[in-house]
Order: C-alpha cells, then sequence, then structure tokens
C-alpha cells in the first residue's frame, strides 16, 4: 500500500492544478476563449477554365471579382471543413503488435449555399462541371484548367481585431433615435482573423438536388461537394513554431538528409543554416487584413449575431 501511495504522489506531481479561478482566468484571455463555429469567409481562386479568354468570352464567371465573389462568399450558409486521417500498417515482433504512419489522406468538403434569386451560384458550378467533363462528347477537360488553384477559407473570432470609430452616419443614427453615444472607444473591434484553410487544385464533384414544393415559401439551399489534392492550415504565427521541420510537403526533420534552405547538403556548419520563413503571419486585425491575404480583395464574415 505504501508503495501505491509513493506511486501515485510521485505521478501527481505531473498533474496540472485545478482552481475555478484559474479556470476563469484562462479562458476569458483573448486567445484561450472558446471558439465560434461561425464568423467566416470563403474565397474561391478562379480556375482556368472559367476566366475569359481561353472558354469564357465576357468573364461573367471570375469568382474573385464582382458579384461571383460575394455570392460564393456571402451564400455560404455551412460549410464542411476537411479532416484528416493518417493510413498505417502493423508490426508484430514479440509481444503485441503496434501500428506506424505510412501516410495521410483527406475527406472530401461540401458547402451548403443558399440561393440567390438569379440562381447564379447553380449556373456557376453547372458550368465548371460543363467544361470539366461535358456529357456531350465523354470528354475531360485539361486536369490543370478546371482545377480551382486554391479554395480559401478565413476563420474569425469575434473582438480582439483592429479598433475603429462608429462613422459619421452611424453618430447621426444614434443622435436622432435618442441613442447614447458609447464613452469607450474600444467598444468596438473589428473581428479577429485566426486562420485559415488553403485548399489547393479544388474541384466540384457533386451538385445536390433542391427540393420545390408548394408549401411555406422557404430559401432554396444548393450542396455542392469538392474535392481536392490537399490542405494546409495556417494559424496565427505567435502561436506557431517552424521549428526545424520545415519542408510542410516532405514531411522532413531534424534527422533527414535534406538540407536546411540556405545550407548545402554538404555542409554541417550550423552558423550557414538560415531559418525558414513562417508559413503564414495571419494579421490580427479584422476581415480587411484578412482579405490582404487574397489578393487584397475585401472578404466578409458569414455570422448570425
Amino acid at each position: 500500500m505504501a508503495g501505491n501511495k509513493n506511486y501515485l504522489r510521485r505521478k501527481g506531481r505531473h498533474s496540472s492544478s485545478f482552481r475555478i479561478s484559474e479556470f476563469q482566468s484562462f479562458f476569458k484571455d483573448n486567445e484561450n476563449g472558446p471558439a465560434t463555429q461561425n464568423l467566416y469567409a470563403v474565397n474561391f481562386a478562379t480556375p482556368r477554365c472559367l476566366r475569359s479568354g481561353r472558354y469564357m468570352l465576357y468573364g461573367k464567371y471570375d469568382l474573385e471579382v464582382r458579384d461571383e465573389n460575394k455570392i460564393l462568399n456571402y451564400y455560404a450558409d455551412s460549410v464542411n471543413l476537411p479532416s484528416k486521417q493518417v493510413t498505417t500498417g502493423q508490426i508484430k515482433n514479440v509481444g503485441a503488435a503496434y501500428n506506424y504512419a505510412t501516410t495521410s489522406t483527406f475527406s472530401q468538403i461540401s458547402i451548403t449555399f443558399r440561393m440567390p434569386r438569379s440562381h447564379k451560384t447553380r449556373m456557376i458550378f453547372e458550368k465548371w462541371i460543363q467544361i470539366m467533363s461535358s456529357d456531350s462528347n465523354q470528354m475531360t477537360d485539361y486536369y490543370d484548367d478546371y482545377t480551382a488553384p486554391h479554395l480559401y477559407i478565413f476563420k474569425y473570432e469575434r473582438g480582439g481585431g483592429k479598433i475603429f470609430d462608429l462613422t459619421k452616419e452611424t453618430k447621426r443614427f444614434y443622435k436622432k433615435n435618442g441613442i447614447p453615444l458609447p464613452k469607450k472607444a474600444d467598444f468596438f473591434k473589428d473581428h479577429q482573423l485566426v486562420g485559415v484553410y488553403d485548399m489547393e487544385n479544388v474541384f466540384p464533384y457533386n451538385i445536390g438536388s433542391m427540393n420545390l414544393n408548394n408549401q411555406q415559401a422557404q430559401t432554396l439551399t444548393l450542396d455542392v461537394g469538392f474535392y481536392y489534392e490537399r490542405y494546409r492550415f495556417y494559424g496565427k504565427q505567435i502561436l506557431d513554431d517552424d521549428g526545424r521541420a520545415f519542408y510542410f510537403n516532405t514531411g522532413a526533420s531534424d534527422d533527414s538528409p535534406l538540407p536546411i534552405p540556405g545550407q548545402s547538403i554538404n555542409d554541417p556548419n550550423p552558423a550557414t543554416q538560415t531559418r525558414a520563413p513562417a508559413a503564414q503571419n495571419l494579421k490580427t486585425n479584422s476581415s480587411k487584413s484578412g482579405g490582404q491575404l487574397m489578393s487584397g480583395s475585401t472578404l466578409s464574415n458569414n455570422t448570425t449575431a
């Protein structure tokens, strides 16, 4: 019994203390508060087959500008983020068998869109698939032409972003309706960009059915499924650490024979080693700073206040 007590005491040194006051102060911190499932933005890079010039004449399907960009972003009602699985093999020599990693695989993703009156969302994906794999000739287009280079999903959290002042129009509205202006200017803050999912070489593989009926009017929704090659998730650089496992695509680590960027494979001198740049330095400002990650386009946040 004494041995069990000593063992429990030794192991207990590694446990974390749990006090209500510590827990409350922990999750009230801006970085440690619970995340929400709303507040996100969706942005497609236009595939070649939808750009004006080779296939299209008037650029009415450029997904990065005009109403096409806003329709796919504003009306993205729900997004099924990708999952990642590790496939394994098994070794059994003596005793219990153990698994080892072989490769990683990704699931497909789906986005549910609210349909605008123009049905432009349906037009976009119908045209995309028609060019990609036409049912009139049973031929498919070139892979690099029908895949979107990137699909970005930006995730925001409430507050924590750049402080902004009320516009003159808002102040006049407050004054006209007898609403007192807040005394603290930092009451108004942009949402904070906390992460971005970057899916590479994306194309739609399924356009879901839509149900029409003569019952009470409801908004139409459209489910679209997408395949992609791979994805990367980038968070705030202040919370991240590239370490020496800098080869995100190859998985090379400190024990790998691959050279560090800036160092020859035959040069063991640590003085010549240069740290690889961070994968992404997410700004903690507003949706405006989030837009700067995407070629200067301003993104909006899908939210239900």
